[in-house]
């Protein structure tokens, strides 16, 4: 610490312009100022380990936070997958259903219009098999029948 006397020193008069006075070293003023401010750079050089100590630990902390924060990014990931994998199970096996219900449907349909269609067949067979037949005869016996028929 600097002294009353060393403080004054700073402010000595000096001489008047002129003949030569007392012979004098200028003062080391930037020596004179670390010395008193040495103290307090102590002081802060403490405050500034304590601070880089304090950011060591955080950046670990953080880093241990970021590698738990992507593990359980990853843990949510793996179950959205799962969880699309299931739902898109489900939507094939809804939309296979459909199908099915739709081809059952369809089958019944056709099934229902082939019936329809024997029926109409039978009905017309049964009219136009004995003009068919007594065609045929008569083609083949010449009988002369139904001469005018088909």
């Amino acid at each position: 610490m600097t002294t009353l006397r060393q403080l004054l020193q700073r402010f000595r008069p000096a001489g008047p312009p002129g003949s030569a006075g007392q012979a004098a070293v200028p003062a080391d003023r930037a020596a004179r100022a670390e010395e008193e401010l040495r103290p307090v750079f102590s002081v802060l050089a403490a405050a500034d380990a304590e601070a880089a100590a304090v950011r060591a630990a955080a950046e670990v902390a953080a880093a241990q936070r970021r590698r738990r924060a992507g593990l359980a990014a990853q843990r949510i990931v793996t179950a959205a997958h799962a969880r699309a994998q299931r739902a898109r199970a489900e939507a094939f096996a809804a939309a296979r259903a459909d199908t099915a219900r739709a081809a059952q449907t369809v089958m019944a349909d056709a099934q229902h219009s082939a019936e329809a269609l024997r029926a109409r067949a039978r009905a017309r067979l049964d009219v136009a098999v004995p003009s068919i037949v007594s065609a045929a005869l008569d083609e083949v016996y010449g009988t002369g029948r139904d001469a005018g028929a088909p």
